[in-house]
């Protein structure tokens, strides 16, 4: 269980995956935010600078997860991101950019829940 007060930003472009994740989460004890774009969500970190982000790696609209984790970080240095993706690759690239950690799709949330904590410092 984590510290309350702990933010968890969710940037995916499917909606239902945002809504199951938050309600998971929240049940988890984070704050968490949601954005359904990269540049919502880059809005969001840097007026909420939350402790932790997952990150959808494809996202249909505007920029990829790759730019959004690298401006991201430009938004809120301290954030930890964890990337999601089936594509091995990707997952390699951002690590190489900055992001602590990634679950592949179908998402166990388990893991996903380790992942957060993990990079959440708890």
């Amino acid at each position: 269980m984590v510290k309350k007060g702990k933010k968890l930003l969710i940037i995916d472009d499917e909606k239902d995956i945002c809504y199951f994740e938050k309600t998971y989460f929240k049940k988890k004890g984070f704050e968490v935010l949601t954005a359904y774009t990269g540049a919502d969500g880059i809005n969001i970190a840097k007026s909420k600078k939350p402790d932790a982000a997952i990150i959808d790696i494809h996202l249909s609209k505007g920029m990829d997860g790759l730019e959004v984790l690298q401006k991201l970080h430009a938004a809120s240095p301290n954030c930890k991101c964890i990337m999601v993706t089936w594509d091995k690759d990707k997952a390699k690239e951002a690590k190489e950019l900055g992001a602590v950690g990634f679950i592949t799709k179908p998402t166990d949330l388990k893991d996903l829940e380790k992942a957060v904590n993990k990079a959440a410092g708890e």
